[in-house]
């Protein structure tokens, strides 16, 4: 584990001599292709299949389209558990994608994608269609079932429902980055899915606006969620979501965002689920600012996002038993340097979530986390990524040895890549 930290801080340290370029003129380092920037250019740095939803991807057009992607990784952990057992192991696999998108009317459309995962530890072919997966984080190795099943309707130009098994995001756009508290379907190689509807509406100021409705099932929700909250009573099966984003350029901020989540009677308050529940509720906000204000050349794009929940279940409750007061309070940081060589991105990461915030998807409760990416988009290629990253519980359990501490790291690919356009 020493190691693997000394190696973290080499990374640092390699990392903060790269902070001087962005004092540099753009056109000394940029390729031939990156030097001109047209005015209607995307203002967003994240890649699109961090942040693309069902309500975003379809477009009001009639015929087929069929897309896909192909996420290839290597993963490596290091774990010294709370009993004071150590466990290093490593896998490699990959997750696969195929949507297809038939616009029956340019205002009416039907889709379906199916996706499943293969790994060195689990590549049984299975297909499932379940309303909750087996595992928190999705499917397990070698299952396969359909993420989206859906029908899109546009309203106006501007509004849309779509209704079925969706992919639902609300992410912080950190450039290298596209972390989120609270809703994130199928980060990394996951899969995983929100059954219900999304409303969403776009208006001319440059602010979007979404409303979710996510159906839970008795044993779990498509959505990944943590700790004391259960769906297995009658009035916990309904989730309630309400989010605005603009991502128009604001000065040097070029994403606002705000959010709420509700779930009614689902929170086990003294982790019986025989026993008292109520209504578990959070709230969080985004923003993210990029200097210089340019879409192309070396910039600097940094963001925090911040969640509270009000309402806790007691310390014994808690995903683990604390002895302090479960805390609500979860935020995170991440800080890229885009382009510090043409096509070369570099950022960093770090966030503590209190025992309290059961929402997010990539972050665990009673958790702080540092993490470091690296991320190279050739053109016409797959991109490449790598990560190291290091977790720690923040308080640590009563009755264990000491605290949890995880080591990780990953490598990876990602092509998405066309079949049919309309």
């Amino acid at each position: 584990m020493q190691v693997l930290k000394s190696s973290v801080m080499m990374l640092v340290l390699l990392w903060l001599p790269l902070s001087s370029v962005l004092a540099q003129d753009p056109a000394a380092t940029e390729g031939p292709e990156l030097q001109d920037a047209s005015d209607d250019e995307v203002e967003d740095d994240t890649p699109d299949i961090e942040t693309e939803t069902t309500a975003g991807y379809t477009e009001a057009k009639t015929g087929l389209k069929v897309t896909g992607d192909l996420r290839p990784i290597y993963d490596y952990f290091d774990i010294e558990g709370r009993d004071g057992v150590s466990l290093s192991d490593d896998t490699f696999g990959f997750r696969g994608r195929l949507r297809a998108d038939f616009g029956l009317t340019e205002g009416v459309h039907v889709g379906a994608r199916l996706a499943g995962r293969c790994f060195t530890d689990g590549c049984d072919p299975e297909f499932v269609f379940q309303s909750a997966p087996d595992t928190r984080n999705g499917l397990r190795g070698g299952q396969v079932t359909f993420d989206e099943l859906y029908l899109h309707w546009f309203r106006t130009e501007r509004g849309s429902l779509a209704f079925g098994r969706l992919q639902t995001r609300f992410v912080l756009r950190g450039g290298v980055y596209a972390k989120s508290l609270d809703r994130n379907n199928s980060n990394n190689t996951n899969i995983n899915w929100t059954d219900g509807m999304q409303a969403t509406y776009h208006a001319q100021n440059g602010w979007h606006s979404s409303f979710v409705f996510e159906r839970n099932a008795s044993d779990g929700t498509g959505s990944i969620r943590h700790g004391s909250l259960d769906f297995d009573d009658g009035k916990a099966r309904n989730t309630y979501f309400v989010g605005f984003e603009n991502i128009e350029s604001w000065g040097p901020i070029v994403q606002r965002g705000f959010d709420v989540s509700y779930l009614p009677n689902s929170l086990l308050t003294d982790g019986d689920p025989n026993g008292r529940r109520e209504d578990y509720w959070g709230v969080v906000g985004r923003l993210t600012a990029r200097w210089p204000q340019r879409t192309r050349g070396i910039r600097l794009r940094v963001g925090t996002e911040i969640g509270y929940a009000p309402k806790t279940a007691a310390p014994a409750a808690a995903p683990f038993n604390i002895a302090e007061e479960s805390d609500g309070l979860a935020w995170d940081m991440v800080a890229s340097i885009m382009d510090f060589q043409p096509r070369h991105s570099i950022g960093i990461n770090y966030a503590r979530t209190g025992a309290g915030w059961l929402l997010s998807p990539q972050f665990q409760p009673n958790e702080q986390l540092f993490e470091i990416r690296y991320m190279w988009r050739p053109a016409g290629l797959p991109f490449f990524e790598m990560r190291v990253r290091w977790r720690e519980d923040l308080e640590q359990p009563i009755g264990t040895l000491q605290k949890r501490e995880a080591f990780d790291m990953y490598f990876r690919l990602t092509w998405a890549f066309n079949l049919k356009t309309r």
